[in-house]
C-alpha cells in the first residue's frame, strides 16, 4: 500500500499570491479551510486529487485516464493515473477543459493528457491528438498556479510570468492572434505594464491576470461586457491583455484573492470576503432576466471564504462552511446546481473537499463520503446510469470503494490532498 503523502496545496482559489518587489518569492496571504481539489470544465468526467494522486472516472474516451489507453469504458471503476504514482510524482493542482487535463506537481512542473486537437495538452504538436500518458509541458519554471478554459491552458510562475497554450480563436492566448492551434507562449511582461503577475484566472474563453501593483487585466472573448466595457457588439475579441479599470469604489486589485469567469461574465472575491460580478446579469446571481448586461461590478455576496466560477455559474463557501450557488437555470442540468440569486444549499456532513466541473460538482465530507450534484452524463454519479442529480446529491460509493482497494480498507478519502 502506498504511504499517505503530505501535500501543500497551493491554488488561486485559496491564496492571494504576492510577489515582493525585490525578490521572486511568493507569499501566501490568505487560506481557506476548504480544499478545492480540481477546477475544471470537464463535462462528462469526474476527477480529484487524493493522497497526491490523480483519480479519474466517468467518460474516458479521449485519453482522460492517462494510463496508456485512449479509450477506457465509462462504466469501468475509477482509477488513479498510475504514471504519477509509479514515478513518485505528487500532484497538488488540477485544471481541465472539456476533454483535456493539466496537472501541477510539487516541484512546479506542469503535465497534460487527454484531447490535444488544439495543443491544449502538450503546448506543441509533437504529442499527437490524444496523449494517453501525461506529457511534460513546463519543466523547471517554478509554476505556482494553473488554470484552464474550454480548450485552453494557462500557467503562472513564481517569478510572475504567464504562459498560455491551446485554442485561441477568441484571443484566449493573448498572443495577438485568433488561431485555433497554438503552441506554448509566454505573454510578454510589457502587456502587464512591465510588472510581475501575482494572480491568474480563467473563464470559458478568456483569461485574467493581476500584477503586483494591483492592476487587473483580461483577454479573450469580452462577451456581454464581461470586462466591464460597454461594447457596441455582443462579442469583442481582445487578443492582447487589456486593463480592467472599473473596480468598485474602495477595491483595488491588491484586494482581490480570486478572479475568474464563465461564458459571458467575470466574478472576483476580495480578501474581506465580498464577491462582485459583471457581464451577463442572469449568470451572476443578482436575479436579473436574460439579455441584461451589468457593466459596473455588482455586489453578490458577503462573508465568502472560497469561490469557484465556471461556464454559467458559481459556487461559494462562506466563513461558516455554508455552501451557496448561483447562475443560469435554463438548459442541461443548470437548475439542479444553480439559482438566479445566491442560494444556500443543504449538503451531507461537514465539507472537506470540492471538485468542480462544467455543469456539476462533487463534494466530500469528514466521514469519507462523496456526493455528486448536477449533470450526470458519462456515468459520473453511477456506473450504470447518466441521471442528473439535485441537492443534497447522490452518494458515490463506487469512488470510495476504488480508493480503498488501493490505499487499504481503513483509508478515509476526502480529508485533504
Amino acid at each position: 500500500m502506498k504511504l499517505k503523502k503530505v501535500v501543500l496545496f497551493i491554488s488561486c482559489i485559496f491564496f492571494s499570491l504576492l510577489v515582493k518587489a525585490d525578490t521572486d518569492a511568493v507569499i501566501l496571504t490568505s487560506k481557506s479551510a476548504m480544499s478545492l481539489s480540481s477546477a475544471t470544465f470537464l463535462v462528462d468526467t469526474g476527477i480529484t486529487i487524493e493522497n497526491g494522486d490523480v483519480w479519474v472516472w466517468g467518460f474516458r474516451g479521449s485519453s482522460q485516464q492517462g494510463n496508456g489507453k485512449q479509450l477506457v469504458e465509462q462504466s469501468n471503476p475509477p482509477a488513479r493515473v498510475e504514471f504519477f504514482a509509479n514515478n513518485g510524482i505528487t500532484i497538488k493542482q488540477l485544471a481541465a477543459g472539456i476533454y483535456h487535463i493539466i496537472a501541477l506537481d510539487e516541484k512546479g512542473n506542469v503535465w497534460g493528457w487527454g484531447q490535444n486537437g488544439y495543443h491544449e495538452v502538450s503546448g506543441n504538436n509533437s504529442a499527437g491528438g490524444y496523449p494517453n500518458v501525461p506529457v511534460l509541458v513546463l519543466e523547471n519554471k517554478n509554476v505556482v498556479m494553473i488554470s484552464a478554459g474550454e480548450y485552453s491552458s494557462y500557467a503562472l510562475t513564481k517569478s510572475g510570468d504567464v504562459y498560455t497554450w491551446g485554442n485561441g480563436v477568441f484571443g484566449q492566448m493573448a498572443n495577438g492572434e485568433r488561431e485555433a492551434k497554438n503552441d506554448l507562449y509566454q505573454i510578454p511582461r510589457e502587456y502587464f505594464n512591465n510588472r510581475p503577475v501575482v494572480l491568474l484566472g480563467a473563464a470559458y474563453e478568456s483569461g485574467y491576470a493581476i500584477n503586483d501593483a494591483g492592476e487587473v487585466f483580461g483577454w479573450g472573448d469580452d462577451e456581454s461586457n464581461a470586462f466591464g466595457i460597454d461594447n457596441p457588439t455582443a462579442h469583442v475579441y481582445q487578443t492582447r491583455p487589456i486593463q480592467i479599470t472599473n473596480l468598485p469604489t474602495g477595491v483595488s486589485g491588491k484586494d482581490i484573492v480570486y478572479i475568474a469567469g464563465g461564458d459571458r461574465f467575470t466574478v472576483f472575491l476580495t480578501s474581506s470576503g465580498n464577491v462582485y460580478g459583471m457581464g451577463a446579469g442572469s449568470y451572476i446571481g443578482i436575479g436579473m432576466k436574460p439579455g441584461v448586461n451589468v457593466i459596473t461590478p455588482t455586489h453578490i455576496k458577503s462573508d465568502i471564504d472560497t469561490l469557484f466560477c465556471r461556464y454559467v455559474g458559481c459556487v461559494a463557501i462562506d466563513k461558516k462552511n455554508g455552501l451557496w450557488t448561483w447562475g443560469a437555470t435554463e438548459g442541461s442540468a443548470f437548475k439542479q446546481v444553480y439559482a438566479n440569486k445566491a442560494t444556500e444549499r443543504t449538503y451531507n456532513g461537514n465539507l472537506t473537499k470540492i471538485d468542480m466541473g462544467k455543469e456539476h460538482l462533487i463534494y466530500w465530507n469528514d466521514e469519507g463520503k462523496v456526493y455528486g450534484v448536477g449533470y450526470g452524463a458519462g456515468h459520473k454519479f453511477s456506473q450504470r446510469t447518466d441521471e442528473s442529480v439535485n441537492w443534497p446529491g447522490k452518494e458515490l460509493d463506487f469512488v470510495v470503494d476504488a480508493m480503498k482497494r488501493v490505499y487499504g480498507p481503513d483509508y478515509i478519502p476526502g480529508q485533504g490532498q
